[in-house]
């Protein structure tokens, strides 16, 4: 039995989001790991995805397969990340299609860092639990996690990946970090990841940084067009939403150019006037996100 996005989209607003957000995972899956249905790609070893010179939120972890009997079996890539309004957790099941009957799977976090208080034996404040009816975050309260009020969390199926659940910040304390564990279920066979003690992440601010900036030639009478590529901290991907910004002005003249998402990049086009030759055209192209502003100006003579 497998988790409809449709139905668990529906669940609350922040589900809007993740429908959004889960092609984003999907394209950050192919980058972290290269394509992840052969078992080849399922190894042991922690590590950690970051490219030259620009460090994202999402980090992956690896666990060791064929240790897991009949349950989902964990695998390389395991992802978290976030932005500034989210968590989002990715499960790498490399055994299976879809959620089947019997499976269960359970996210165990430690937002206090201290392995001596909570519970799911390794010091937990949250447990999120997967299964085919969707997801949900339930509360340690001293003696057990308590379902009871429990928050529905929207979850999808990432074809040859495994679920992906995305939590908001305030559901958690908006901890600054956490220590968390995998464990999955089918009848008595189970499997954890880590195979001991916990793996560990760091929720690190929403950021967008200018990967690559170009301009076209400016010519009087012609359109001009300058081009940005912008990566996401979250998923380590290229911005395709926000408020895009083209402000340029000739010889003090303020001109507004169009905005457009163009493929990977931010398009910012003006169209100069005949009467500009000769004359300084300056200005820029910016996208904000979540409250954060990436920029790039620039300044050409009009030929």
């Amino acid at each position: 039995m497998g988790m409809d996005p449709k139905r668990t989209s529906l669940v609350s607003l922040a589900a809007v989001a993740f429908v959004a957000g889960l092609a984003l995972a999907s394209q950050a899956v192919a980058r972290t790991s290269g394509g992840v249905t052969s078992q080849v790609a399922c190894g042991g070893g922690n590590r950690t995805f970051v490219p030259a010179s620009y460090a994202p939120a999402l980090k992956t972890y690896d666990d060791a397969i064929e240790d897991s009997g009949n349950a989902p079996d964990f695998c390389a890539s395991e992802l978290v990340t976030n932005d500034n309004q989210t968590v989002t957790i990715g499960i790498h099941a490399h055994n299976r299609s879809a959620v089947l009957a019997g499976d269960s799977y359970g996210v165990y976090l430690d937002t206090d860092l201290n392995s001596s208080t909570g519970g799911g034996g390794v010091g937990a404040e949250y447990e999120i639990t997967i299964d085919g009816t969707g997801a949900q975050l339930e509360r340690w309260d001293g003696t057990s996690f308590v379902a009871s009020g429990a928050t529905r969390l929207p979850t999808a199926w990432i074809p040859d990946y495994g679920p992906v659940v995305s939590l908001p910040r305030t559901t958690i304390g908006d901890a600054k970090g956490f220590n968390f564990v995998f464990v999955s279920a089918n009848g008595t066979d189970t499997d954890r990841a880590p195979d001991s003690g916990s793996w560990a992440y760091s929720v690190t601010p929403f950021a967008l940084k200018v990967k690559s900036f170009s301009i076209g030639l400016a010519h009087a009478g012609k359109p001009f067009t300058a081009r940005a590529l912008v990566m996401r901290s979250d998923f380590d991907v290229p911005v395709s939403e926000g408020k895009i910004g083209c402000s340029a002005k000739l010889a003090g003249r303020s001109y507004a150019g169009r905005g457009k998402f163009a493929g990977d990049r931010i398009a910012c086009t003006w169209r100069l006037p005949k009467q500009a030759r000769g004359k300084r055209f300056a200005g820029s192209v910016s996208v904000s996100l979540e409250g954060v502003l990436a920029k790039r100006s620039f300044s050409v003579r009009v030929r």
